[in-house]
């Protein structure tokens, strides 16, 4: 496919790459938002399985519930993706995104403050439903606010942050479980997103541009169902059959 076939596609799908009264004034502060939000994202991610032998101690969770924290999550986050994807399409990438910071900052309270592992696995769901209605944005929103010359060098910033997200995920984690400030043990895990979700909110509807797909017209329900039933058909056996004991 060529390159002008390639920018006709993406821009039938996402819209023009900017707006027509050109580039907002505002999109690299914008871009400081969306960033902070992956790194948010991929800081929860890896900083949780740190602190797994503390949840287990403190909760008296069995070791189903253990492995439940990172898989109720990842497979919440990928059956709801492609939903999320779509919601910012027809309703707007702004106010998709704030929707999905928002409930992540929630569901990090309910972790940080859950009675009991049951509880705690719920909020991971919750927070991996959210994540997947913030994150599709993220690329989406960089596309249609970017003039295509700046757009290489801000997905090189964008694959900067996941990098640092990883490696700064077990190392803080490691940190905050070790020094237990305020004795919350492994809860400040789960607290540390407040801050970055509350500053994103804030800083996103002042910075952020609205837009949507010019082809966008409704919500496909009877697709989405299909389409999350088959990603869970197919994820569920890959994260737990072994564990569950399916056969290969």
């Amino acid at each position: 496919m060529s390159e002008e076939a390639k920018s006709t596609t993406a821009e039938a799908a996402l819209g023009p790459p900017v707006a027509a009264d050109g580039p907002d004034p505002k999109r690299w502060l914008a871009l400081i938002v969306l960033l902070a939000a992956t790194f948010m994202d991929l800081l929860d991610v890896n900083i949780v399985t740190v602190a797994i032998p503390s949840v287990q101690k403190d909760l008296g969770a069995s070791s189903a519930a253990v492995q439940a924290l990172n898989v109720g999550y990842t497979l919440s986050f990928a059956v709801t993706l492609i939903t999320g994807g779509r919601l910012g399409d027809i309703f707007g990438r702004k106010r998709a995104f704030l929707i999905g910071v928002a409930g992540f900052v929630v569901a990090s309270a309910l972790c940080a403050f859950a009675p009991s592992a049951e509880v705690l696995v719920t909020s991971r769901v919750l927070q991996g439903m959210a994540a997947a209605i913030m994150v599709p944005q993220v690329l989406a929103v960089i596309y249609v606010t970017f003039p295509a010359e700046e757009i290489g060098r801000v997905v090189s910033l964008y694959a900067s942050m996941i990098g640092l997200a990883i490696v700064a995920g077990p190392l803080l984690g490691g940190v905050l479980i070790s020094w237990d400030p305020g004795g919350l043990g492994w809860r400040t895990v789960f607290l540390v997103n407040l801050p970055f979700g509350v500053a994103a909110l804030i800083a996103g509807a002042l910075w952020m541009r609205e837009s949507k797909s010019p082809r966008a017209t409704r919500l496909d329900l009877v697709g989405m169902v299909l389409v999350t039933t088959g990603l869970l058909l197919l994820l569920l056996p890959l994260l737990r059959g072994r564990e569950l004991g399916w056969p290969a």
